[in-house]
């Protein structure tokens, strides 16, 4: 695995790990602040994430291709 797909594995095990440590938070906090946060920071975050993996997998190819093209 090159560095891009390095980097894909951390965003997306960051992101796992974030989600449920946020559940567990949830658990006692429940107010409007803490929906705030969730509609500010986290709404939409995993999915942001997958793009961001795609577009590392999508860079990782070109960057092979250039290694490639440069031989």
């Amino acid at each position: 695995m090159n560095q891009a797909g390095a980097s894909a594995a951390v965003v997306r095990d960051a992101t796992r790990e974030l989600m449920v440590r946020w559940q567990a938070v949830r658990e006692s906090w429940k107010d409007a602040k803490a929906e705030e946060f969730a509609s500010h920071f986290l709404d939409g975050l995993p999915e942001e994430a997958d793009r961001a993996i795609r577009v590392m997998a999508d860079l990782e190819r070109l960057i092979s291709k250039i290694h490639g093209d440069c031989e």
